[in-house]
């Protein structure tokens, strides 16, 4: 009579003899043994039911661990079968310890596949997830070093970029809340497509206003022209989306950038609920003191001094020194026009002509000053603006 449960058993031999004249290398027998027969097989005896309690609770744990945890449950149950195997008769087990041995490892394997899958999945969902906010291979350096996600707050040389709707509460009343939700989602879309595209990360959307960084959390060598180029594309391809806005009767946009460069303080913020990743200091409120002087100017974009050092390949026009709340020193502000290589031969002869009046009204030269810019206001513009340069020389000759 069979012992257990009489399942049929193969054995398979391999035999290695050099002597033999056998053109094969191994030689491989199969025994048969009895078929399964249940009615004649002993009777399963605690040995069998302790360590198949072992498995069965093995495979239910380990998915609730993590790896290390699941390795730690797996050496448990390896443990603990080998002592019930030495400890109890091992005629009241009906399986050989091997195959146990051979599920804890099925078993193992298992979790650790379906465990990289999982984590590649996860990994996946994180990085189209960050992409939304950051640039491609912004989130994927993300999936390989967490040091610059360090909530350690950290001073960081840095780019910011605030870009602004003109007149949105006048927009605001002429949608309803639908419509409004869809075109502030379409300028959204249009300002973070290019900053992403430019390497830099979205802060936060404040009402109508984008505030976008680069150099933090990743650190930038070319932050402030990253930041130019961003700018200048935003305004260049903005008639794109107002074509599309006026095809479907809804307003166009109008906006103004300001952008700054300088120190900041970089980490997280926030309480023990919610913490936001976000930069603070004097640079970023001057980004944004600049922005609301496009207003003034009627300029799209205006940046400051320090965002226009060494950037030959750029063309930028002085607008004037001003002095920008919270802060002690003067701060000389630029319109950046265009590259050098995209300059017309008219754009390149106003903006000498402009060099030349500002010069002149530096040195007190009024009369120079104020033809130059009455040229410049009839021949290039803004209209508005060389108004206001006008208006103060007449003041500054009374």
């Amino acid at each position: 009579m069979m012992t257990g449960l009489g399942i049929f058993r193969l054995y398979f031999a391999f035999d290695w003899d050099p002597s033999s004249h056998s053109d094969r290398l191994f030689n491989m027998s199969i025994h048969g043994g009895q078929s399964l027969n249940v009615f004649e097989a002993a009777p399963f005896g605690q040995l069998f039911w302790l360590t198949q309690t072992c498995l069965i609770a093995l495979a239910f744990c380990m998915p609730f661990f993590r790896v290390f945890g699941a390795m730690f449950l797996a050496g448990c149950a390896l443990a603990a079968i080998l002592t019930l195997h030495f400890r109890l008769p091992t005629s009241s087990s009906g399986a050989p310890l091997e195959f146990e041995l051979l599920v804890i490892a099925v078993l193992v394997l298992t979790y650790l596949l379906l465990a990289y899958i999982a984590s590649v999945r996860d990994h996946k969902k994180v990085s189209s997830l960050l992409s939304r906010f950051v640039p491609q291979e912004v989130s994927d350096h993300y999936q390989h070093d967490l040091d610059p996600l360090s909530l350690a707050g950290e001073e960081r040389q840095i780019s910011v970029l605030f870009c602004d709707i003109r007149d949105f509460s006048s927009t605001a009343q002429a949608l309803d809340s639908t419509q409004l939700a869809s075109w502030l989602n379409e300028y959204f879309a249009h300002v973070s497509r290019i900053v992403v595209r430019y390497r830099g990360s979205i802060d936060k959307y404040m009402g109508d206003s984008v505030m976008a960084v680069w150099g933090a959390p990743i650190t930038s060598q070319t932050h402030a022209y990253d930041a130019l180029r961003a700018a200048l594309d935003i305004q260049e391809e903005l008639q794109q989306l107002n074509n599309s806005l006026e095809a479907r009767q809804l307003p166009t946009i109008s906006i103004g950038i300001g952008i700054s460069t300088g120190p900041a303080l970089a980490g997280a913020l926030g309480s023990e609920h919610r913490l936001e990743y976000t930069v603070i200091g004097e640079t970023v409120n001057v980004a944004q003191s600049l922005e609301r002087q496009t207003r003034k100017y009627h300029v799209p974009i205006i940046v400051g001094d320090s965002t226009t050092e060494d950037h030959p390949d750029l063309l930028f026009r002085e607008l004037d020194t001003i002095q920008v709340k919270g802060r002690e020193e003067v701060v000389t502000i630029y319109e950046p026009l265009c590259t050098v290589a995209d300059a017309s031969e008219i754009l390149l002869a106003n903006l000498n002509t402009h060099e030349k009046a500002m010069a002149a009204a530096a040195s007190g030269d009024w009369e120079s000053a104020a033809s130059l810019f009455s040229q410049l206001r009839d021949d290039w513009g803004p209209a508005k603006m060389y108004g206001i340069y006008l208006k103060g020389i007449e003041q500054a000759r009374l």
